[in-house]
């Protein structure tokens, strides 16, 4: 008699996230009580419902008397490849254990029909079966059912995310020649494309941030900065003098070019990045030196490697403006190109200096 294989597929893992129960999971007492465990922690959870018509198919064929078996198997929570991997190293170890003839896929939707042609390569697949709920084809619940899909990370990262990014992205590149009209020649009449343009970019900011969970992100970092306050992270002070120091940098320099002609916007561009690259340098130096302090307070060594990055940066630094010195050079008057020159010369040779120094000195050979 041939053995028949019922088998449960939940590829986003709701049963390890949610019911916290290992699988796979072979036989209908342990899919039933996977099943009350997840009942247990999300009533309205389809897979369980996709479980239960597992369990009630196999003990269909039993009644029958064929020779069945059902199993549960899992994937990631990040459904994709994670998933796959997982479901397939789940899927090999049940028909190692069951060695089935052939397999009955049961799901709750088209999502876990991806582990379909990995069943198909292995055994043989003679039925496919999806769960509804019966209550879903009302359509007073669609609103329900998609308020809570959507409650699940994953499928507003899923589903959510691609909306929000598009909004933004199209509501930016409309905000810029709009904003950039009204800045330059005070032109109010662009003041209704500009609420509209502003409007879409809050939205797609809105869906991006409902989508990647930004309000318990912004819990748990408001935790761990109040934890390193209270702590006297050396390095959490440090990050935020860095920050102040390039928004007081960008802010200056803005003043700086209003005051300065330039024959080009062009020109404007590459001489306002020209003046921002130290103020960038300089706060990356200040959050280096923050680490090297949290680390000397909290372990008691001192990096040598820290220095040569601020050396690094530092000559980046130099590399940068000797770039910017040389474009200005040919599209702006009154710029000496040998300046620029000199600047790139000087920003490689403290490159090479750092790299040969640091080569010299072995890790063991570092002062802590």
């Amino acid at each position: 008699m041939k053995k028949t294989l019922v088998l449960a597929v939940d590829r986003d893992d709701d049963f390890g996230v949610k019911a916290r129960v290992s699988t796979p999971i072979i036989g209908i007492e342990t899919c039933i009580s996977a099943a009350n465990a997840l009942g247990v922690a999300d009533p309205e959870d389809s897979d369980l419902n996709a479980l239960y018509a597992a369990v009630s198919t196999c003990m269909e064929l039993q009644e029958e008397g064929l020779d069945a078996e059902v199993a549960l198997i899992c994937g990631n929570e990040k459904v994709g490849h994670k998933a796959d991997m997982a479901l397939s190293n789940e899927l090999e170890s049940v028909l190692d254990q069951v060695q089935p003839d052939n397999v009955i896929l049961v799901g709750d939707g088209a999502e876990d029909e991806y582990i379909y042609p990995i069943i198909s390569s292995r055994s043989q697949v003679v039925s496919v079966k999806k769960v509804y709920v019966k209550q879903a084809a009302n359509i007073e619940s669609s609103f329900y059912i998609l308020t809570k899909m959507l409650s699940e990370p994953n499928k507003r990262r899923r589903f959510v995310a691609p909306i929000g990014s598009i909004i933004f992205i199209v509501a930016f590149f409309m905000l810029i020649p709009d904003l950039f009209v009204m800045l330059t020649e005070g032109d109010v009449s662009s003041l209704p494309a500009l609420s509209r343009d502003m409007i879409l970019l809050v939205v797609g900011l809105l869906l991006l941030l409902y989508a990647y969970n930004f309000s318990d992100k912004w819990v748990s970092f408001s935790d761990f900065a109040k934890e390193r306050i209270l702590a006297r992270s050396t390095r959490l002070v440090m990050t935020m003098l860095s920050a102040g120091i390039i928004i007081i940098g960008a802010i200056v320099c803005y003043y700086q070019l209003l005051d300065t002609y330039q024959p080009s916007l062009l020109a404007s561009i590459v001489y306002y990045l020209a003046m921002m690259v130290w103020p960038i340098c300089i706060s990356m130096m200040v959050y280096l030196f923050g680490a090297m302090l949290d680390e000397a307070q909290d372990q008691s060594v001192f990096r040598m490697s820290n220095l040569f990055d601020c050396i690094s940066i530092a000559s980046l630094g130099m590399v940068l403006m000797g770039l910017f010195d040389l474009i200005l050079y040919y599209i702006s008057p009154g710029y000496d190109g040998v300046v620029g020159i000199i600047e790139i010369f000087i920003g490689i040779a403290l490159a090479l200096s750092a790299s040969f120094i640091k080569s010299r000195l072995r890790p063991e050979a570092m002062p802590e």
